[in-house]
């Protein structure tokens, strides 16, 4: 497999997958670009940056073994009883989504006769199941069928898979990280699930001689040393895999202060774009971000770097108005962070000034009452 590490370029589509790796809670991230522009390459090579899963070892659906809001129904009756579950490492994996996929092919289905002979339950999972704690890849998703879209987006927001048949329900979790490739050539995506993933990289193709020469003397030596190729490129896939894994452990101390928030709501507010996602994206990205980072607190650097990936891809005006350009996003955003933090400046100012207030008056208050007791005295 060519290593992350050796794709030349495409900086923003690496940072948008890193994101997503260090905080799966982000949501998803769609690759838009002509072909031959190194798409599946990219997405290809994604698992070998991350780190490996912690899961249930016997169980078909990649199961956490330690937090019961990531269980099947199994697994947690087993964790509630107080059950020792078997622990396994296993790597992480991309699950393709082909074109051609059926519902139950990628929901799941029971296998009816066998209920219908034996009255057993046989759940054959699909690849909503593979992808539990995973990577769920659709390449042309643009080409997808509506009602499999629909089906993924549905698990993607629910984080849980439900099949029902003959009466009998069968339901798993389904929490995975969406990556989505698409050729614009090829047709456009629908606005509603243009904005169900939630950060966005248009791929372009490279013009740089020199990056060129790169590209191609990297692929020429992949094809005539594989073993070599993979070992040298290996060893810095390695280290952005123990800096996702630092970064994993980092996100819930990283402290975001009261003016970026303000400052982000007020921006996208301004940009007018559709809906309230594209200010919880770049609020969690810029936290991620920091913590990819090594840095404990957010700060205008990281705002600045990742909304554009958040908020270039989004409807304006209920789809009426074209999406802002990055330009417009970090102009806007600038002046919301310098307007939000001076604002923010005088409200400390006036704290305090406040507490001071306070403080002196509760001075005045001790010595006064001092002075009486030595009067009664």
């Amino acid at each position: 497999m060519f290593p992350f590490s050796a794709i030349v370029g495409q900086e923003d589509a690496k940072l948008a997958l890193m994101l997503v790796a260090v905080s799966p809670d982000i949501g998803g991230v769609l690759l838009s670009g002509v072909k031959g522009t190194g798409k599946s390459t990219l997405i290809r090579a994604f698992p070998s940056i991350l780190p490996d899963v912690e899961v249930v070892a016997d169980c078909p659906y990649n199961c956490s073994p330690r937090n019961p809001e990531e269980m099947c129904p199994n697994c947690r009756a087993k964790f509630e009883a107080g059950e020792e579950l078997p622990i396994a490492k296993v790597p992480a994996k991309v699950v393709t989504v082909p074109l051609g996929t059926t519902e139950d092919r990628l929901l799941g289905t029971i296998d009816v006769e066998t209920l219908l002979k034996t009255g057993e339950v046989k759940f054959e999972k699909g690849l909503l199941a593979s992808a539990n704690r995973q990577v769920l890849y659709i390449d042309e998703v643009n080409l997808l069928p509506d009602n499999i879209t629909d089906d993924i987006l549905d698990s993607a927001a629910s984080g849980v898979n439900t099949v029902e048949r003959e009466g009998i329900s069968i339901t798993h979790p389904a929490k995975f990280s969406l990556i989505g490739t698409m050729n614009p050539e090829e047709g456009q995506l629908r606005p509603q699930i243009l904005d169900r993933f939630a950060l966005s990289v248009k791929i372009d193709t490279i013009k740089s001689p020199k990056m060129r020469l790169e590209i191609v003397n990297r692929a020429l030596a992949y094809s005539s040393a594989t073993e070599k190729f993979e070992r040298t490129f290996g060893r810095a896939d390695e280290k952005l895999k123990e800096r996702i894994s630092l970064s994993r452990n980092r996100l819930p101390d990283v402290k975001i202060p009261g003016w970026a928030i303000d400052s982000v709501a007020t921006a996208m507010a301004v940009l007018g774009v559709d809906g309230q996602r594209p200010d919880i994206v770049t609020i969690k990205s810029a936290i991620a971000y920091a913590a990819l980072e090594g840095d404990d607190r957010v700060e205008k650097k990281h705002i600045e770097k990742v909304a554009p990936l958040a908020v270039c891809h989004r409807t304006r005006n209920g789809g009426f108005d074209p999406p802002p350009t990055k330009d417009e996003v970090l102009k806007t955003l600038s002046n919301a962070i310098d307007k939000a933090k001076k604002e923010g400046t005088a409200t400390d100012m006036m704290m305090r000034e406040l507490a001071e207030f306070l403080i002196e008056k509760a001075m005045q208050a001790i010595e006064k009452t001092a002075e009486d007791i030595k009067k009664n005295r």
